[in-house]
């Protein structure tokens, strides 16, 4: 400390611009605390959707297996999502 004591007082304030300069730097620059931590949050985003896709896939693929050897899970779906009817079947519609 009995060093900056002998500095004059310009050379104090330019070595205090310059250590506030990297410190402002070190915080708000391109690779600063602020763009870590963004990153960081947009990482945990981006694991937390992958987990989510996942798990979707997972499921869209037992569904393909079930359609693949369960053929009444297709006439299931094309009956109820499609409307389509079997040849010499009669549909009674009635008003809600």
């Amino acid at each position: 400390m009995l060093f900056l004591r002998t500095l004059p007082k310009k050379y104090l304030l330019c070595l205090g611009a310059l250590v506030a300069a990297m410190m402002f730097f070190a915080i708000f620059g391109g690779r600063g605390l602020l763009q870590i931590y963004h990153l960081r949050e947009e990482r945990d985003r981006i694991l937390i959707s992958n987990a989510r896709l996942r798990e979707e896939n997972q499921k869209l693929s037992q569904q393909v297996q079930r359609l693949r050897y369960h053929k009444e899970e297709v006439e299931k779906i094309a009956r109820e999502e499609l409307g389509l009817v079997k040849k010499g079947e009669i549909i009674y519609q009635f008003e809600r």
